[in-house]
């Protein structure tokens, strides 16, 4: 028998460890909430489901992976019965989800766990230890729903099926059903329905209400909208409004013609003069702005790059003195000196080891040594003192000199300031008079411009370029007649493609079902000929050559489809047997298709497929003549606008040449302007000459003023560079004689200490010493003390090396960069300054041709504008103002005077009044019979004239396309749609009824053969219909449509005219029912539970409920209890009877929490119960209760680090 018979917790959840958790009989888990009674199962959950999302853990708790599995050694562990041996389910996490590995052996705790006690980290470390026991593993399972199939038999490779429970393809409702038994505590008609439900399928079928109601939510509207259109009083006073439509866009667009010549007949003038004017004015600021911003941008660089030039210095001269220091310290050979100093420590260290070693051979003569030590000790010490103070006053001179130089630095900074500040208060006063200077020149280029700008011989010019624009005025006007050809043969070749394709759709559209009939008929006829092709050999055609009238005796108790088999070998009998039967045949009113039936239809077939041929030659036929009656229609139209064309073209030529002539006499009195404008800008060119050497004076003053500053600037950095040189030579001197002095009293020290050595080597060889090592020691000793006494002697030399490295060497790549940074940056400042007064004395020579533009452009540009004044007093011009603001560039021309044109647009005014009047009065009693959400969209309130005669234009289209009828049949389309949708959606619902009823009835069955446990006699259930009224509405839809859907088909209307009665009026009745009751229902979705009831009937000591919705109206506390237990271990009873047909040896778990509360009896009763249907159930109750009843019984308590701790109370050894 399979079954899931233990799991092992190692490191999850809460729980350490536990390997005796048993779950081959009924379990019982006691201990207090929170102890862990949920965790271990929900564990045994995840056995069965295999799904992190549905195993009851709320969401604000840690999910199922991270609780279960926190660390990297952290397993649960099934391990499963079998009938050729256990196996067990390894389960861990893996890239953030649960992972599993089947192993085929039963648990032991070494595959997991080490001598150590502690779990092995990693599946590696698993597989190796498995491998080394020679057990064979699974690889490792990634995805639930291959761990499903595997588990419940549905696995595709054969190496799974030894890990099976169960074998079955259809296992999907036994994890869902011992989910919802273990999830849901109430046992009601609701729970049981949703219980089957999820337990059929994952996704429950249902019908969303809130699409309908989007759907359906105008429904009322369109019915009354496309009703109230189709009158006979809103048709008429639709086309008064179209006729009145058309009148006011014709004196609408006269109007509009009127206005554009009128504005062109005013030559632009109020527009263009005040324009141009600005610009000369405004050229004429800008030039003197442009001019004062460059004399200012040029001062501005000067000053910059003097600061620059400043910098530069300073940076070059401290750049010289790092490069002479770091040049000195090479003298000095500085790197050999810092490398012998480096040595220091290691030559005391070798001083200690040879002193060390004269001490153990002198230690026979310690007094000798010793007298002697002592002498050249003093003689160290005194060196030491010398050399300190030697140090101290090298520092002491430093800080002095720095000192002195940094007091120095600020006040040549200070001059330099003072000197800057002294020169821009006397530059401030030159450059007044230089800006008077160069106004007076700006003034005088003014003058200039302004003869270049001159018109001379303007009289004569003018009369020209009048003629030159009435040339082009004509021109334009030509070119827009041309257009507007153009234009037309563009509209009328459209027309003849729309007629065209329209012709061509309807005649293709027949085509395309002729062909397709054809298609089909040639298939058949190709069925019928191979029929009777091969008819001879078959029983049929054997009757038909041997037996005479076999149609009435043999053919009437014969299939067709034997008939026509090939493989009966008839033969002739004796007499009119048949099968030894005889029968009145008469009788018998059957007939059988015949060879011949087949050919007549073969005939049939052939005749119809000639005459579609006939006809599809037909319309070939009239879709060619048709395509010839458009040409014919539309191509005079299009050569006469052609012809238009060629005969604009030519006055347009004529024109071309009357223009070229007077150019030619428009550029002679030019070149006679040009003359004359010559000699006047001599006169001020020589005007100009002298107020510039006036300017070149004030600037040269300027200029001597900035050498004279440079000069004295230099000689401030020549002085502060020669006082640096004087402090570092006599900073050098002073410290030449400090070193020389250190280095004599060190010379004196060394020949002291040379005279007491020789001294102690001769006293010590006289005592018998080893005076030869002695001496080579002291050799040694004495090359070492000259080694560090040259240290001591280059000490201050290092200091003074690295103070100066770290204010000046370490600093030559930088001031380098920096001295030529400043380098481009000087170069820079002259090249963007240069570049600068380039880009703005371009802008100041654009601004003169702009000056040079608009001053030709200023002329007698009021000829025509008096009675143009006056237009904005008319009420036309009103609403046609912007056609005066904008349309001038509108290649229009008019013959026609300014007041000509105002007393027309008076006349077409007052008419458009009138009419407009008319069409308002109209509009709204049209509109007054529609809402403002209308199903066409039609507004129905207006503030403004424009918005009637767009509303008149839009309802003429409207009309002339014949919208209404594309809107009835979208509409009807929708609600044909409506019916079919919802029949479709109720039939799915049904269809899942089905399955359900068929569940309910095995359910039934196992109850009517089951002995009952306690006082329960009886447990049955059924289904009946749904109370909800809005599943009512839908299945009376579903009914209608079933019944009249061809009428609803989107070729029928669903709407009513005064010819047509509606004829649908239960359908509207049932759409209305429906709309009312999804907006009284309150939820969003009819589901599958909702479309049926569900209802118990229980007997218990012979009380009969009836059928009821809950059992809590049974009785007692413990008979609800006993009731939702049998019903819940049925249900998984029903599916694990349906899982499989082969294989039925394995047990499932049932796991309720609620069983502890029964009576004892009741206890073992349902125990037994559900343990004959191969159940074992699983329960968890605060207290210890009916121990006897259980193979197991678990304590669980939490120890001191909150750790749950699990005690078997009872095994089968208790039991």
């Amino acid at each position: 028998m399979r079954n899931l018979s233990r799991i092992i917790f190692i490191n999850s959840a809460n729980i350490p460890y536990s390997d005796d958790i048993y779950l081959d009989g009924n379990i019982h888990f006691i201990g207090t909430q929170g102890v862990g009674k949920s965790t271990i199962l929900r564990a045994v959950l995840f056995f069965y489901n295999a799904d992190t999302q549905k195993l009851g853990i709320p969401v604000e708790k840690q999910n199922y992976t991270d609780y279960y599995f926190p660390f990297a050694n952290s397993y649960i562990i099934y391990e499963v019965a079998t009938e050729h041996g256990a196996f067990c389910i390894l389960s861990f996490k893996a890239m953030n989800r649960v992972c599993y590995r089947f192993i085929d052996s039963p648990y032991r705790k070494e595959f997991f766990i080490d001598e150590n006690r502690t779990a092995y980290s990693g599946t590696d470390r698993i597989r190796a230890v498995l491998d080394q026991y020679e057990v064979a593993y699974s690889r490792i399972i990634y995805t639930y729903d291959e761990y499903r199939n595997i588990l419940y038999g549905n696995a595709t490779s054969t190496e799974f099926r030894r890990y099976s429970l169960m074998e079955s393809k259809q296992y999907q409702n036994i994890p869902r059903t011992i989910q919802n038994v273990l999830l849901n505590s109430k046992l009601d008609a609701e729970f049981i329905k949703k219980t089957i439900i999820s337990s059929l399928n994952e996704e429950e079928t249902s019908i969303d209400l809130n699409s309908y109601k989007e759907h359906l939510k105008d429904f009322e509207t369109r019915l009354r909208d496309i009703s109230e259109f189709q009158r006979k009083e809103t048709q008429k006073q639709a086309t008064e409004i179209t006729q009145l439509s058309q009148q006011t866009t014709r004196l609408q667009s006269d109007i509009m013609q009127n206005c554009r010549e009128l504005v062109i007949a005013s030559q632009k003038a109020s527009e263009v003069l005040p324009e141009w004017k600005e610009k000369r004015d405004k050229a004429t600021n800008d030039i003197q702005i442009q001019e004062k911003q460059k004399a200012e941008l040029q001062n501005e660089s000067r000053q910059r790059c003097e600061k620059i030039q400043e910098e530069l210095t300073i940076v070059s001269n401290d750049l010289k003195k790092a490069v002479l220091k770091e040049k000195e310290y090479e003298e000095h050979h500085i790197q050999e000196v810092m490398e012998r100093s480096a040595k220091e420590t290691e030559w005391k260290n070798k001083r200690l080891g040879l002193q060390e070693e004269q001490r153990i051979l002198t230690s026979q003569y310690t007094e000798i040594s010793s007298k002697y030590k002592l002498l050249i000790q003093n003689l160290d010490n005194q060196w030491n003192k010398i050399h300190e103070e030697k140090i101290h006053q090298l520092d002491t001179l430093n800080t002095v000199y720095n000192a002195r130089l940094e007091e120095a630095r600020k006040e040549n900074q200070n001059q330099t300031e003072t000197l800057y500040q002294e020169y821009e208060n006397l530059s401030q006063k030159l450059h007044p008079l230089k800006a008077e200077k160069q106004t007076r020149m700006g003034e005088m280029d003014y003058r200039i411009r302004s003869c270049r700008k001159e018109i001379f011989f303007e009289k004569e010019q003018e009369e020209l370029k009048v003629r030159i624009q009435s040339y082009t005025s004509t021109h334009l006007e030509r070119k827009t007649r041309i257009n507007e050809a153009q234009i037309t043969i563009k509209d009328l070749m459209m027309k003849w493609e729309h007629e065209v394709q329209k012709l061509e759709k309807g005649i293709d559209d027949e085509l395309s079902q002729l062909q397709m009939e054809l298609q089909q008929l040639h298939v058949r006829i190709e069925e019928l000929q191979q029929f009777l092709t091969h008819s001879k050999s078959t029983l049929q055609g054997w009757l038909k050559e041997n037996h005479k009238g076999w149609e009435e005796t043999i053919g009437k108790l014969c299939d067709e489809a034997i008939l026509w088999q090939t493989n009966l070998s008839p033969q002739k009998a004796e007499g009119n047997s048949f099968y030894g039967i005889q029968i009145d045949l008469n009788v018998i009113d059957r007939h059988i298709k015949s060879i011949d039936d087949y050919s007549r239809e073969k005939e049939e077939k052939e005749q119809r497929s000639a005459e579609i041929s006939i006809r599809m030659q037909r319309l070939q036929a009239e879709k060619a003549e048709g395509q010839e009656q458009i040409k014919r229609k539309y191509q005079p139209l299009i050569k006469e606008q052609k012809n238009r064309i060629n005969q604009l073209e030519y006055e347009l030529e004529k024109l071309e040449r009357q223009y070229q002539q007077d150019m030619l006499d428009l550029e002679d009195w030019k070149k006679k302007a040009e003359v004359a404008r010559n000699e006047k800008l001599a006169r001020l060119d020589e005007e100009k000459s002298k107020i510039a050497l006036e300017l070149a004076a004030v600037n040269e003053k300027l200029d001597n003023l900035g050498q004279e500053k440079t000069n004295k600037l230099n000689a401030l950095k020549e002085a502060w560079v020669h006082l640096q040189k004087q402090l570092f030579e006599e900073k050098d001197i002073q410290q030449d004689h400090i070193r020389k002095e250190e280095k004599e009293e060190q010379k004196r020290i060394n020949a002291s200490k040379a005279q007491h050595e020789a001294e102690m080597q001769k006293e010590l060889h006289s005592q018998g010493a080893d005076t030869e090592r002695l001496q080579n020691i002291a050799n040694q000793l004495e090359q070492i003390e000259q080694e560090l006494s040259f240290i001591k002697t280059h000490a201050a030399l290092i200091i003074e090396y690295q103070k100066d490295k770290r204010d000046l060497i370490e600093h030559i790549p930088a001031w380098r960069y920096q001295e030529e940074d400043l380098r481009k940056q000087l170069k820079k400042e002259r090249d963007t300054l240069r570049t600068e007064v380039d880009a703005l004395q371009k802008e100041i020579d654009r601004i003169k041709k702009i000056l040079q533009e608009a001053e030709e452009n200023i002329r007698h540009l009021q000829q025509n504008l008096d009675a143009y004044a006056n237009i904005e007093s008319f009420d036309w011009y009103k609403s046609h103002q912007d056609i005066f603001r904008n349309d001038p560039s509108m290649a229009i021309i008019t013959q026609k005077s300014c007041m000509e044109l105002i007393d027309l647009l008076n006349q077409c005014y007052m008419q458009f009044i009138q009419v407009q009047i008319k069409l308002r009065k109209a509009v709204n009693l049209f509109t007054g019979h529609f809402d403002e959400n209308n199903t066409f969209k039609f507004k129905t309130k207006f503030n403004e004239d424009w918005e009637y005669i767009r509303f008149a234009d839009e309802l003429h289209d409207f009309i002339e396309e014949n919208r209404i009828d594309e809107y009835v049949r979208r509409i009807n389309n929708e609600h044909w749609d409506t019916f079919k949708r919802i029949s479709m959606d109720v039939t799915s619902l049904s269809s899942s009824e089905k399955d359900i009823q068929s569940i309910i009835g095995k359910i039934n069955k196992g109850f009517a053969t089951c002995n009952f446990v306690g006082v329960i006699q009886r447990i049955e259930m059924k289904m009946e219909e749904s109370s909800n009224r809005v599943v009512n509405v839908l299945h009376d839809i579903q009914k209608y449509y079933k019944e009249y859907g061809y009428d609803l088909t989107p070729e029928t209307n669903l709407f009513s005219s005064e010819k047509e009665p509606l004829i649908k009026e239960e359908a509207i009745k049932l759409l209305r029912d429906f709309i009312k009751e999804i907006h009284a229902y309150r939820y969003d979705n009819i589901r599958l539970y909702d479309s049926f009831e569900l209802r118990f009937r229980i007997v218990e000591n012979g009380n009969d409920t009836g059928f009821v919705e809950k059992v809590s109206s049974v009785g007692s506390e413990g008979t609800d209890i006993l009731v939702k237990a049998m019903i819940n271990i049925m249900l998984i009873n029903v599916f694990k009877e349906g899982a499989s047909r082969k294989f039925k040896d394995f047990k499932l778990h049932c796991m309720m929490d609620e069983i502890g509360k029964l009576h004892p009896n009741n206890v073992a009763g349902i125990l037994k119960f559900a343990n004959d249907r191969n159940i074992i159930l699983i329960n968890g109750s605060p207290t210890e209760l009916n121990r006897e009843a259980y193979k197991h019984v678990y304590l669980l308590t939490k120890d001191s680090q909150s750790k749950t701790r699990i005690a078997r109370l009872i095994s089968d050894s208790n039991i």
